[in-house]
């Protein structure tokens, strides 16, 4: 007998849009019980129709173009988690192999005039190449004559008759512009007077949350943990901290014993390099860190707890647990005095319905 229960399905989606000629690929990991947003509600995988999924499909395929047209090619290839593969095309638009080194190729953009490229890219490598038919006097041994007249420089040589190939690229939109890729944030901050003493209000990119989940699922016997990472979190004037999570980082090498994670020496020293190679710049510090509860629940230990008072003991610290098997996840911050850790009434977005 097969339990389905815990059944996952994986699909690589290619996405297109109407008159244009890229793709996107896209993994997407779906459960039975998964909910997909309709609007201003949510519905079953297996209750969708197809017209429903297919105007699913537009809208991820919408938003996966606006998260990534304005985005370079370098940045794109800087991402560990991104390839990039450019192909070189013949007259009939078929592949014919692989271009090495395409980051010191150029594009013609629109609007650009052939000829004038064309020109200007020959006399350009007239001045650094040298016709094979052409025998210049070496410079460095001039010849000296006192008896004749001044010499003038002779005239440079001229360009050889057949032109050097150009090949321009058919025209395209520029790129190289800021990234402006949009990016979904959960959470938001509470009225002061339902923050409940919390000494912060916590968003969280989505990015890192699908990074958590993802970390959490991998492991449904024994937890997993990791830290948290953001911006230097600023004081408001009404005394809270807002701690926005960009980022997050598995914490390698702890010890994990059923119900228990413990970080080592070398967890610590992993995350922290892994820090500085992500952000050498010191525009990001570790605003946290999360931990699964599998199968037993959103609440913090008293492990967890001396975790939290011993190691996280900024009073912007925030701990973030997840269980991948009931599928939900929570907060915990420091109170305004920080004398005791509680529970964050998160702002969970409508888009977050049916996650995981």
């Amino acid at each position: 007998m097969t339990d389905k229960t815990n059944v996952t399905y994986v699909a690589q989606i290619s996405l297109t849009l109407p008159g244009r000629p890229e793709t996107a690929t896209a993994i997407v990991t779906l459960a039975p019980a998964d909910k997909i947003p309709l609007g201003d509600h949510a519905k079953p995988l297996a209750a969708c129709t197809l017209a429903e999924l297919r105007a699913y499909a537009a809208e991820l395929e919408a938003e996966v173009w606006e998260a990534y047209e304005a985005i370079s090619l370098l940045d794109l290839r800087a991402d560990d988690q991104v390839v990039v593969h450019v192909a070189a095309l013949d007259d009939k638009g078929q592949a014919v192999g692989e271009i090495e080194n395409w980051p010191n190729q150029a594009i013609v953009l629109a609007g650009a005039d052939r000829e004038s490229l064309e020109s200007a890219v020959i006399k350009e490598a007239a001045k650094t190449t040298t016709p094979a038919d052409s025998q210049p006097e070496q410079a460095d041994e001039p010849k000296q004559e006192p008896a004749k007249p001044e010499q003038h420089p002779a005239p440079a040589p001229e360009p050889s008759a057949d032109p050097i190939p150009v090949t321009l690229a058919k025209p395209a939109p520029p790129t190289i512009i800021a990234s402006q890729a949009r990016v979904r944030v959960a959470g938001g901050r509470l009225p002061l007077a339902e923050s409940s003493g919390a000494a912060v209000d916590v968003l969280l990119d989505e990015a890192p949350l699908r990074a958590m989940q993802a970390h959490a699922l991998s492991s449904l016997d024994r937890e997993v943990a990791g830290v948290m990472v953001g911006r230097q979190p600023e004081k408001q004037p009404d005394g809270r901290y807002v701690v926005h999570v960009i980022d997050s980082i598995v914490a390698h090498h702890t010890v994990m014993q059923g119900a228990s994670v413990t970080y080592t020496p070398e967890s610590w020293r992993y995350m922290t390099d892994t820090l500085w190679e992500r952000y050498p710049d010191e525009s990001a510090v570790i605003v946290g860190w999360y931990h699964t509860h599998p199968g037993f629940g959103i609440f913090l230990s008293g492990m967890d707890l001396f975790i939290h008072q011993n190691f996280f003991t900024q009073i912007w610290h925030v701990a973030y647990v997840l269980d991948p098997r009931a599928r939900t996840s929570g907060f915990f911050c420091w109170n305004r005095q920080r004398t005791k850790v509680n529970r964050y009434d998160f702002l969970w977005p409508t888009w977050m319905n049916g996650s995981w």
